[in-house]
């Protein structure tokens, strides 16, 4: 009858810091695979304008994988752009105008790019730099963070005048739908450490107490 109650509890001790490290890691890596897995089978737009301007003014890969840096570029015709949007306010209705932009649109345009679960290089609105054929280039370095469908989303923030009062006013110019890979190597080694912490602190405590009441 004695030896029976220390071999249940060398059992229970053993079994109680495997339950923990199989949940550890199953679950995380089972939440990265199930993203991994529905972002091939949801419908997502790669993208779309919300100014009718030419899609071919943005340039984005066809395909990202989770952590993988890539470009995203932004070329307009700024002046010509300005004209267009000036020709839809003057002749808009009384109350009505391209999301919601009143008075005169100058070329002089900042971009920016945004997204919830991505690393831009350059965040916030960036100055207008020209190439060779005088249109604005506008280059950003993405990483995603997350796997699965994530959005990026573009913004010119205009300068307009209306009467001598000059403003800043913000157009939504296009959201760009990414089905994004899983990259689970790489996961394991960005989490390994915070992994390997978590196992080892319940091993810990079982062993300490195992020590103080020996």
């Amino acid at each position: 009858m004695r030896n029976s109650e220390p071999e249940s509890g060398i059992n229970f001790n053993l079994i109680l810091p495997l339950a923990l490290l199989a949940v550890l890691l199953i679950v995380p890596f089972s939440l990265n695979t199930l993203m991994h897995f529905l972002s091939g089978k949801r419908p997502h737009s790669p993208l779309i304008m919300k100014v009718p301007i030419d899609s071919s003014a943005i340039s984005i890969p066809s395909t990202v994988k989770q952590y993988e840096s890539f470009d995203v570029t932004l070329n307009l015709e700024t002046k010509q752009l300005s004209r267009f949007l000036n020709e839809i306010i003057s002749t808009a209705s009384e109350g009505t105008s391209i999301q919601g932009i009143m008075g005169e649109v100058s070329p002089h345009m900042r971009a920016e790019i945004s997204g919830d679960e991505f690393i831009i290089d350059k965040p916030g609105p960036q100055e207008q730099p020209f190439n060779y054929s005088n249109a604005a280039h506008w280059k950003w370095r993405v990483t995603p963070e997350s796997s699965g469908n994530q959005t990026l989303r573009f913004q010119l923030h205009l300068l307009t005048q209306t009467g001598a009062q000059q403003s800043t006013q913000i157009l939504d110019l296009a959201e760009a739908g990414f089905a994004v890979q899983g990259n689970t190597s790489e996961w394991l080694k960005r989490n390994g450490i915070a992994i390997a912490v978590l196992i080892m602190l319940p091993i810990a405590f079982l062993w300490i107490v195992r020590r103080r009441y020996a």
